[in-house]
Formats: C-alpha cells, sequence, structure tokens
C-alpha cells in the first residue's frame, strides 16, 4: 500500500510541475501525460501483487488442531493373552476397553512410542475386530504383536509391549490402565546346559564332606568362590552374584536362583519327612 501511495504522489507532482511551465508547451503536456499513465499502471501492478501476496500468506495459514489439555485413568485396558510364547501362542491380542458409555472414536496406543496402533469398535463383528457384542460399551481391536526377534540360535529373545487405550472428550483425554504383554522365545539348549552346568556345581560343593564341616561363614565364602569362577567361565551372569547371612543369590540366563548356605530343617531332621 506504501508503494500505491508513492506511485500516485509522483504522479500529482508530475502534474503539478508539468503546469508551471509555458501553457503553450503541448510537447511538455503530452510527457506529463504519458508519465502520468504509465506510474498509474506502475502502482495498479504494485497494489496487484501485494494484494496477491498478502492472499496467499493468508491462505498458508493453518489453524491448529484442538488438543486436550487433561488426562484422566477413568476406563479399564482388558487382553485375552498377557504372555506369548513364540512358536507355541498365537501373536494376536484381543484389547478390549470396558465401559465407554456414549459413541466415541476410541483408539488403541502403544505407551512407549505414543502412536495409535488402531481404532477400537463396539461392532459385534468378533472374527474381525474381536467384539462380540455390539453396543454394550466395549470397544474391541484384534492387533498382532511383532514376534520376529534376531535370529541367534544360541541366545532366547524376549520383548515387553505396553498399550492404553483412549478417546478424546472436548478438551479432555479419557484414558485407560497400562496393560504388558510379555513375548518371549524359549530356552535355547545352549541356555539349558549353562543352568544345569551352574547347579551341578553348586550340588558337587553343597555334597562335599569338606564344606558341611564348616560354619556358615566358611561355606559363604567357599561358595562365593565357586560362583565367582563360574561367573568367568560365562556360566554365571556378570554381576548377579549376592549374599547375604544365610543364602547367596545369582542368575544364568537371567533366571534367578538362591542358594541356602544351610540345610532346611526338612532336609535333615526325619520329623519333616
Amino acid at each position: 500500500m506504501k508503494m500505491k501511495t508513492i506511485a500516485v504522489l509522483s504522479a500529482l507532482m508530475t502534474v503539478i510541475l508539468s503546469g508551471c511551465g509555458t501553457g503553450d508547451n503541448k510537447e511538455d503536456a503530452s510527457s506529463a501525460a504519458q508519465s502520468k499513465s504509465v506510474d498509474t499502471a506502475v502502482s495498479s501492478e504494485v497494489l496487484e501483487v501485494n494484494e496477491s501476496a498478502v492472499e496467499t500468506e493468508e491462505s498458508t495459514v493453518e489453524i491448529p488442531e484442538e488438543q486436550f489439555t487433561e488426562s484422566v485413568e477413568d476406563l479399564v485396558l482388558l487382553t485375552d493373552k498377557r504372555d506369548i510364547r513364540i512358536g507355541v501362542d498365537d501373536s494376536e491380542v484381543i484389547f478390549v476397553a470396558r465401559d465407554i458409555i456414549d459413541e466415541q472414536k476410541v483408539e488403541l496406543i502403544d505407551a512407549d512410542t505414543a502412536q495409535v496402533v488402531g481404532v477400537m469398535l463396539d461392532n459385534g463383528e468378533f472374527e474381525k475386530s474381536g467384539d462380540d457384542i455390539m453396543g454394550d460399551a466395549w470397544y474391541s481391536l484384534r492387533y498382532k504383536l511383532d514376534d520376529t526377534f534376531p535370529a541367534d540360535p544360541d541366545v532366547s529373545e524376549d520383548r515387553k509391549y505396553r498399550f492404553y487405550a483412549r478417546y478424546i472428550d472436548g478438551t479432555t483425554e479419557h484414558r485407560t490402565n497400562t496393560a504388558e504383554i510379555f513375548v518371549y522365545e524359549s530356552f535355547t539348549d545352549k541356555e539349558l546346559e549353562k543352568m544345569d552346568s551352574a547347579r551341578n556345581k553348586i550340588n558337587e560343593l553343597q555334597a562335599s564332606e569338606d564344606f558341611k564341616a564348616m560354619d556358615t561363614g566358611g561355606k559363604k565364602e567357599k561358595m562365593l568362590e565357586c560362583l565367582r569362577q563360574l561367573e568367568v567361565d560365562g556360566i554365571v551372569d556378570k554381576g548377579s552374584i549376592h549374599a547375604s547371612d544365610d543364602s547367596i543369590t545369582y542368575s544364568s540366563c537371567e533366571i534367578p536362583v538362591v542358594v541356602m548356605l544351610e540345610p532346611m530343617p526338612w532336609q535333615v531332621d526325619s520329623r519333616y519327612r
């Protein structure tokens, strides 16, 4: 708009200056008229360009989507399974969000990524959505979890998935509890051998007469010595050995084990047999 004003003022000044010359100078008058015409045309083009730019700028302004400002956990999420053993169990899970009174857009959310994995339905189509009764305020979704883990034949893998369901009403997010599902592989032959090896070494030590003759403190030191060597050999998990007054704990292949330093009463007293 400022450019248009300058152009108009320039044209007016040209006319005024032309009037200050000799009135019979037709060439100057003609020149002034041409100048006014050119300036007016330029100002029109500038106005059109400026207005076009304004329109373009206005058209690219995006109105942000309405976001919820409050989140309340007032719903319940159920699943038809909590543990999935790869190669044995189907990794498809039926999720059910309970007691949603009014019709809503209910979504299942991956709690670790905050991504929507699917829309839950109350449509009575069990084979498709997992919902068995239409209109009962229970929303369902069938969802297949990823059970493709790294293919290491000597190491069993596992993964924990976490999900919750929600719907948004105005500026309030209504959500469920977070459901956890554990997906795991069976122990490999190598892992089973490691656990058996640790157990056999401990049993051999406890069965020895020298070990039986020691007091509790001596037994603890001897057992720690045995377990630390198994840790060096890679049979016991590193950093897993912990001792107390009457027991020692360790893990092998992430499976915790408690070793009692003294026999339990039913092991030495016939009255318990």
